[in-house]
Formats: structure tokens, C-alpha cells, sequence
């Protein structure tokens, strides 16, 4: 939500400046033209002043003419005489005129102004006062008539500036706002045409269709509003990926619903067979509890028997007899203690040795076409439930012997060391394991021969599981099958082991 809240900041940026930027252009154009306004206003103020004042020296020139003419008038009327001290005050209004602080009085009006005054006082040169008079009278004429001028001059230039302030104005006050508003309306026109497209965009985002703004829209669409656009390429390439990752949880999480439940079909068959397996477990542990009594009897009358014969071979016959009467029933013995949950206990095994007795008793059990071999080094010895390693082995042998079309045909076991285990391989010339055992694996009950119960590999996949082993079955090229058990093995030193029982 905070990623989310991110990537939306720009669009909601972009959105109060699309909306803020009209109120704030119209507010500077406002401004813009207060402003020339009043600076217009300023100028004219500005302009005026200087002809005010120019206008009031003008009037202190004609005030000063006026009294020249009185006092010269005077003197006309009299005795045609005129007392320079009456040319005093005049002198000193022209004094008082000249000490005026004025910028734009020039040196040549200055200098004419003390040429008056001088006359007023009576520094001509020794002329009658009456002359002085007449002839400073016709210099600030002549001087009056330059300011005036002047003074036309100045109004002629400031009602042309007048005239450009009052075009300048109008065209503040009508033209610029009428721009400013073809501005907006135009601007207006740029934005909500795509507006109108990110309308139609959040409708088809409604409808999960995250298709982003082609890069032709954002070329040409508004400055403004590519901000906006920018951002919800953005936000739609994060729901994108939100609905992508959704997807994908969804199958994950249905291959693990899946999974579970192919793993709870398979623990149900498991716990079904391991059912059945149960029952036929107490009924062995039942028929081999009733099978020992035979067998000992059976064992001590082949005893017996041994003692009375006298031929070798008849004896060495006999001997294997027993041994074989006495491995039933120990195992019958193990499988009444399996049945209570009692493991057979671990005891040195010296596996050629074993090997070849299991063979030697095998041999009266397959048929006489069929070949049986064995490779194993004579240094392997291990800790191994002896029993358990015989019927495992047997089975494999039987089942083996028992798939050779016509009797004929060669039986194989080998052992090689790997490690802290021993390989041991049962192979065979047979027509191999079906595809279906290989694909599916081991399970009770299930033979794909005529007449087979299907509890022989069943059998000798618990006694790898029992010793923390593994079993592995193949199809050797171009025919043949082969089992292979890999039982942990520990170096142990080896001994010395008699042949025979």
C-alpha cells in the first residue's frame, strides 16, 4: 500500500497542477497589468511634474515683467529720470530666481538672468537706469518668449507620451486579457482531450486491462498532463505485476493443494497396505508359530538319520538338509518376533561365505538349466541381520530363477564396496521387470507373473528400509533384470569363516 501510495504521488502532483495552473496564470496576468498600470501611472506623474515646475517659473518671469513694466512706466510718466534704488528690488527678485534649485535651468538662461540682474543694479557700464531698465525689460522677453518655447515643447512631449500611455493601457486592459483567456481556452482544449483518454483508460483498467499509454499519446498530448500519464503507466505496471504474482500464487498454491492431496491418496493406500500387510503378518506369525514344532521334529529325525548312513556324499546331502531345516526355523523363529516388534539383531556377516551356502542350497530349489554365480570379494564383511539378508537374497534368486523362459538361463550375485556401503546386485538372462513395476515401483501384492504373490520384493524393500539401505531395480541391455541393495557397510577386519554349515 505504501509502494502503492508512492507511485501515486506524481499523478496526484500532476492533477492539483493541471488544476491550480489556470487560477495561477490569470492571477499573474492580474498582476501583470496592475503592475503597468501603475508604472504607467508613475511615468505620467512623472512626466507632469517637470512642466508644473516649468510653468511656475514661466510665472515668476512674467511676475518679475509685470513689476519691470510698473517701475519703467513710472519713471516714463515723471521726469523721464528713474532712481536706481528702485532697480534693487528687481535685482534681487532676479537673485532670488537664479538661487531657485532647478535641474533643467541651463547655462545659457543662467548666464542671461545675471546679465539682467547687472543691468538692474546698474552694472551696464554707466547707461541711465531708464535704458537699463528698457533693455533688461526686452532680455527677459526675449527670454520668456525662449521658455514658452520650452514649455510647448514639454506639453507636446507629454501628451505624445500620454497618447502612447493611453494605447499602452488599452492594450493592457483589452488585448492582454482577451490572449490570456484564448491562452486558457486553448490550454483547456489540450487537457481535456487527455483527460478524456485517461477516462477511458481507468474504464479498461476497471475491466483488468492493464494496457499502459503509448508512447505516441505521451508525445503529443500537453506538458501538463504527461506527469498524469507518466504515473499511470506506472501504477498499471505495478497492478500488472500485482496480478501477475496473484496468478502465480494461485498456482502455487494448487500445486501444492495438488500435491498434498496426491500425498494423502498415496499415505492411504500406504496405511491400506500396510493393513493388509498386518493381517498377513499375524497370520504368518500364526502358521510359522505351528510350522516350528514339524520342522524340529523333522530336523532331529534327518539328525538322526545322518548318524546312521555311512556314504559321504548322502551325508554331506543330509548335512545341508539340516542346516536348511535349522535357517527355517530361525527364520520362522524371526518372523514371530516380528511379528511382536522384536528387530532380528545386527551380527558380523562375512558375505562370500554366505553367499555361497545360500547358493548351495538354492541349487536343489531352480532348475537344472539355470546357471547360478557369484562375484563377491573375500574381504567383505559387515554388521547385518544375517536372517534377514538370506531371505532378502533368496527371494531375489527364486524370483529370478522362476522368470527364465524354459529353465534356462544364469543367476549373478555380485558385491563391490562403495564407501561406507556395499553394492550388492542380483542379476539374471530373464525377460526383465515389467514397465509398469519400474514406473510404479514396488508394491505388495502386485505380480506381474502367473502364480507369483507378489510379497517378494515387498519383502526385501522392508529389509532395506529395516537397515537403512535402498533398493534399486533395472533392465540390463539387451535383456535381463537386476536388483540392486545398497546396505550400509563400516570397515570391519576380517576373519576366517569355514565352508560349509
Amino acid at each position: 500500500m505504501n509502494t502503492l501510495a508512492a507511485e501515486g504521488a506524481p499523478y496526484h502532483l500532476g492533477v492539483r497542477r493541471m488544476f491550480w495552473l489556470p487560477i495561477v496564470v490569470s492571477g499573474v496576468l492580474v498582476v501583470l497589468v496592475l503592475a503597468a498600470l501603475v508604472a504607467i501611472s508613475w511615468h505620467s506623474f512623472a512626466r507632469i511634474q517637470p512642466v508644473e515646475v516649468h510653468s511656475a517659473h514661466i510665472r515668476r518671469l512674467q511676475a518679475i515683467e509685470v513689476h519691470m513694466e510698473d517701475v519703467l512706466l513710472r519713471g516714463l510718466r515723471g521726469t523721464g529720470r528713474l532712481d536706481p534704488k528702485e532697480m534693487l528690488p528687481l535685482g534681487a527678485e532676479i537673485d532670488n530666481l537664479l538661487a531657485t534649485d532647478r535641474p533643467d535651468m541651463s547655462a545659457a538662461e543662467t548666464t542671461r538672468l545675471e546679465q539682467i540682474a547687472g543691468l538692474l543694479r546698474g552694472q551696464a557700464g554707466g547707461g541711465r537706469p531708464i535704458d537699463d531698465l528698457s533693455t533688461a525689460l526686452d532680455e527677459l522677453r526675449s527670454l520668456q518668449d525662449r521658455e514658452r518655447r520650452v514649455h510647448h515643447m514639454l506639453l507636446s512631449s507629454v501628451a505624445k507620451d500620454t497618447e502612447t500611455e493611453l494605447e499602452l493601457s488599452l492594450f493592457l486592459v483589452v488585448v492582454l486579457p482577451v490572449a490570456g483567456v484564448v491562452a486558457l481556452l486553448r490550454l483547456r482544449r489540450r487537457i481535456e482531450g487527455p483527460l478524456n483518454n485517461l477516462g477511458e483508460l481507468l474504464v479498461h483498467l476497471a475491466a483488468r486491462d492493464y494496457r499502459p499509454v503509448p508512447q505516441a499519446a505521451l508525445d503529443e498530448s500537453a506538458a501538463l498532463v504527461q506527469p498524469v500519464f507518466h504515473s499511470y503507466n506506472g501504477l498499471v505496471e505495478r497492478l500488472r505485476r500485482l496480478e501477475e504474482d496473484h496468478r502465480n500464487r494461485e498456482q502455487t498454491l494448487e500445486q501444492a493443494v495438488r500435491g498434498a492431496t496426491e500425498a494423502l491418496l498415496k499415505q492411504s493406500r500406504q496405511l491400506a497396505r500396510s493393513d493388509r500387510l498386518a493381517a498377513v503378518g499375524a497370520v504368518s506369525a500364526g502358521l510359522a508359530h505351528e510350522l516350528r514344532n514339524p520342522l524340529a521334529g523333522i530336523q532331529m529325525a534327518c539328525t538322526k538319520l545322518r548318524r546312521a548312513i555311512l556314504d559321504a556324499d548322502q551325508m554331506a546331502r543330509l548335512d545341508a538338509v539340516v542346516a536348511e531345516l535349522r535357517r527355517l526355523n530361525t527364520m520362522l523363529t524371526e518372523r514371530v518376533d516380528a511379528a511382536r516388534h522384536a528387530p532380528e539383531p545386527l551380527a558380523p556377516v562375512h558375505l562370500k561365505s554366505t553367499v555361497d551356502q545360500l547358493l548351495s542350497l538354492v541349487r536343489y530349489q531352480v532348475p537344472e538349466g539355470v546357471r547360478l554365480e557369484s562375484d563377491i570379494p573375500d574381504d567383505l564383511t559387515c554388521r547385518l541381520p544375517e536372517g534377514g539378508l538370506r531371505q532378502a537374497l533368496l527371494n531375489l534368486v527364486l524370483n529370478a530363477s522362476q522368470s527364465m523362459e524354459n529353465g534356462q538361463g544364469w543367476v549373478e550375485i555380485r558385491a563391490r564396496r562403495q564407501g561406507d556401503a556395499v553394492l550388492l546386485s542380483v542379476s539374471d538372462s530373464g525377460p526383465g521387470f515389467p514397465a509398469e513395476l519400474l514406473t510404479i515401483g514396488v508394491r505388495p501384492f502386485a505380480s506381474g507373473r502367473v502364480g507369483g504373490t507378489g510379497l517378494g520384493l515387498a519383502m526385501v524393500r522392508g529389509f532395506t528400509q529395516d537397515i537403512n539401505g535402498e533398493l534399486q531395480l533395472a533392465n540390463r541391455q539387451p535383456c535381463g533384470a537386476q536388483v540392486t541393495l545398497r546396505v550400509p557397510c563400516p570397515c570391519l577386519p576380517v576373519k576366517n569363516h569355514a565352508e560349509g554349515p
